[in-house]
């Protein structure tokens, strides 16, 4: 095992799985769009001063400009779009719930790499999503029917929560197709000053002188968030095989719910508690099997496919 990849794939899954849980207190005060600007703003000057600049690339001759234009676009807006999303959720839900419902992103992202990219499906990545769907059934029994009232409240949240999980899915079949022809730092440059100028004429930067230190701490590890989080994701997919990583990520909403936990413990009034019951619990780990059955799948079934032609 590639230790130093464990390592990197082990910190991005802390550093998401916490996210929610400093979000939430910032929500309160702040709107999403406010959050999501000043994240951007902060990843950006990050990505254009710390991080060295590749050597510019041609376009390539079989693209067409405006193809590259357009999966730019629909890039920048969906992960815009995600963030929003994401960042209203937490409003109507706890952070491990917004955290569980985002890990159908995965499932989404399988659907489109089969339906756009053309990528082969196999049935374990089948079981893997028949496996999350039932473990979000058990994670949300107790809120069910709630889901038939999404005008207010927690049906709200996970409608908001699950369209962010879409939307996320969509960016990283666009994200695939950039990266084929261009370096990861140099399409989320482009991504996110994009993201962070777009949102401007939304934002309120006004709100932010009424955050308290404690919620100042907090929108500081949102930003801090944003850049180690996907910095570590792009290494290790970088030096360690896909299937590795992302069966890693899978943990992310066991760090939610160890994370609530003890900052629940550390501090009660600040981080208010969000009681589970034994088949929340079990619905959270069926939720991450199923996601690492989905981040493993291809790979086995690869390796599967090569053992027959040898």
């Amino acid at each position: 095992m590639n230790i130093h990849g464990f390592l990197l794939a082990m910190t991005t899954a802390f550093f998401w799985g916490t996210l929610p849980i400093a979000l939430k207190q910032v929500a309160d005060t702040v709107p999403p769009m406010t959050i999501v600007w000043v994240r951007f703003c902060v990843a950006s000057i990050w990505l254009w001063i710390v991080l060295p600049r590749p050597h510019k690339r041609s376009i390539p001759h079989d693209w067409s400009e405006a193809r590259i234009y357009v999966i730019f676009a629909l890039a920048i807006l969906c992960l815009g779009g995600n963030f929003i999303l994401y960042n209203t959720s937490v409003i109507y839900l706890s952070a491990p719930a917004a955290q569980i419902i985002s890990q159908t992103g995965p499932l989404i992202l399988m659907l489109g790499g089969i339906c756009i990219l053309r990528e082969r499906f196999c049935l374990v990545q089948g079981i893997g999503g028949i496996i999350l769907v039932a473990g979000l059934i058990l994670f949300f029994h107790d809120r069910l029917h709630e889901l038939m009232h999404l005008d207010d409240g927690y049906g709200l949240g996970i409608a908001i929560g699950s369209s962010g999980a879409i939307v996320w899915g969509m960016y990283g079949v666009s994200q695939k197709i950039l990266l084929r022809e261009f370096s990861p730092a140099g399409t989320l440059r482009i991504i996110y000053t994009c993201v962070a100028l777009g949102l401007i004429p939304f934002a309120a930067p006004s709100f932010l002188t009424k955050l308290n230190t404690a919620q100042c701490i907090c929108l500081a590890y949102c930003c801090l968030n944003t850049i180690v989080a996907y910095g570590c994701f792009s290494k290790a997919i970088s030096i360690w095989h896909t299937a590795g990583v992302g069966a890693i990520l899978s943990l992310t909403p066991l760090f939610s719910l160890a994370g609530a936990r003890c900052m629940h413990w550390l501090a009660p009034d600040f981080f208010p508690d969000a009681p589970l019951d034994l088949l929340n619990y079990i619905g959270a780990l069926v939720v991450v099997a199923g996601a690492g059955v989905l981040a493993v799948g291809p790979h086995f079934h690869l390796k599967k496919q090569q053992e027959k032609s040898v």
